[in-house]
């Protein structure tokens, strides 16, 4: 039988990287349009556009918590069927793709209902200003309701990268973000027989191109890999399998949710200083966010390298492998982070032509290029572990880095913590004073300087965990 995908035990490593990564990067960049074109277009909104513009950039942390569970499923379908590619165990294959279908079928459930019982609680911790707490709620209302869409697609692409063929994703992308461009100004403005929307429109546009993506998955799966689905007597419950998947995806999902749980602390004390810093962050979010593509897709594809390769034991190849993915981000990533530096305000100025916006996205990214530049290099450490399926060390340094360095970063440099009552009047105020003063005019500015120092920590101690090489051990009966 003939196998879709690469197999990424042979050949040359920097081809087969570009090979699985461009596609990734395509992709990923793709998904991006899903909110940068509702950025572009609701920035049109002329007097509305700062609200609109500031509900999509709210929505945001709070959709990335409530999914972050179901992303370590799908770093464990990744890992798995690589690792079951390369060491040719077809029929272990289709049992992982069974588990899956159980799996995902329960969670989506679970996903729903938590989602809509406690938006308004969400919305609230999050600082959420009243004039848009009505048109959050209902946008990120039809969101969730879109999600199971996005993680049918997402389980469908593991599978495929866990294969080595990142092309199918990439061609269902094209496909589901064509469609969203085009729905978007219908939908917002109103053109021709559509009704004009708004906002709402945006979350709409973003719900049916999501569910077309899930449809297009189903028909890719059992057209292109009919071989890894199992029968439906199959579809039980596996004991061994099951416990294999979530000892992969449990510390992947604690991970997701904790950072995504962290960006939305961080987003209720960016909401704290109004729609203006509120739309410039959106828009940060966003840019910093495209611009990391590349090394996101690096890491995805080395992570499904990693798997074949660990599967088969051919240990030097994949170790081999990290060190071209290092070299690949960093070239990519110095590039584009030296563009937005030097070009943040023209870029802010494109989404959004608000003078108070453009004047904090020109400090801004004159900051945050610095941290995704290093943020890439942690990327790859990531795919390394991910791929391997050791994904504790991927959960201690997305924690760490949010939780224990960045977070309360923001609060002593911003001055903030200075308001705690116990602290007034103990020997630790003075010298938390001294650290808050160079922010005393921008206190908001704390975020930028946070992500730098954070990242910069982390990615050191991720390099210390890539040398003691406990990540080379399969998570795959051999």
């Amino acid at each position: 039988m003939a196998f879709t995908g690469i197999d990424l035990t042979r050949g040359n490593l920097l081809k087969n990287l570009v090979k699985l990564s461009l596609p990734i990067m395509f992709s990923n960049f793709l998904q991006m349009f899903y909110n940068l074109t509702d950025a572009f277009w609701l920035g049109k909104l002329g007097e509305n556009a700062r609200h609109a513009v500031s509900v999509v950039g709210l929505a945001f942390p709070l959709i990335f918590f409530l999914s972050s569970f179901g992303f370590g499923f799908v770093i464990a379908g990744t890992s798995l069927i690589a690792q079951y590619k390369g060491a040719n165990k077809m029929e272990k294959m289709k049992e992982v793709v069974g588990q899956f279908a159980l799996i995902m079928a329960i969670f989506s459930i679970l996903f729903i209902v938590v989602g809509f019982l406690f938006i308004n609680d969400i919305l609230y911790l999050l600082q959420t200003p009243d004039e848009i707490f009505d048109l959050a709620k209902q946008f990120i209302t039809i969101i969730i309701m879109g999600m199971i869409f996005m993680f049918v697609f997402l389980s469908y692409q593991s599978f495929s990268h866990g294969l080595g063929d990142t092309i199918s994703p990439m061609k269902i992308q094209i496909i589901s973000v064509s469609l969203n461009v085009i729905l978007d100004p219908l939908l917002i403005f109103g053109i021709g027989f559509f009704p004009r929307m708004e906002t709402i429109g945006a979350a709409w546009a973003t719900f049916i191109s999501r569910a077309l993506a899930a449809v297009i998955a189903i028909i890719f799966l059992f057209r292109k890999t009919p071989y890894i689905i199992p029968k439906l007597p199959e579809i039980k419950p596996a004991k061994e399998m099951l416990m294999r998947i979530l000892k992969i995806s449990i510390p992947a999902s604690i991970a997701q949710s904790m950072t995504s749980f962290g960006f939305i602390i961080l987003q209720g004390f960016v909401n704290s200083f109004g729609t203006v810093i509120m739309a410039a962050y959106a828009i940060n979010n966003r840019i910093i966010g495209f611009f990391m593509m590349p090394a996101m897709g690096i890491s995805n594809g080395l992570a499904s390298i990693i798997g074949q390769n660990i599967g088969a034991q051919k240990i030097k190849r994949a170790e081999k492998s990290v060190n071209v993915a290092f070299l690949l981000v960093f070239a990519i990533m110095f590039v584009g982070c030296v563009l937005v530096y030097f070009f943040g305000g023209s870029i802010t100025q494109f989404f959004i032509n608000d003078p108070q916006v453009i004047d904090v996205g020109r400090r801004m990214f004159k900051v945050t290029p610095i941290a995704a530049f290093i943020f890439g290099i942690l990327f790859v450490f990531i795919g390394a572990f991910n791929g391997a399926g050791h994904t504790k060390p991927s959960m201690l340094l997305n924690i760490g880095r949010l939780w224990f360095i960045r977070i309360p970063l923001v609060y002593i440099l911003s001055g903030t913590v200075l308001n705690i009552a116990f602290l007034k009047g103990s020997f630790l105020y003075p010298i938390l004073y001294r650290l808050s003063l160079p922010f005393s005019s921008y206190p908001y500015e704390s975020l930028w300087w946070s992500m730098v120092v954070s990242n910069t920590i982390c990615s050191i101690v991720a390099y210390m965990i890539y040398k003691r090489g406990s990540w080379k051990k399969p998570r795959i009966a051999t």
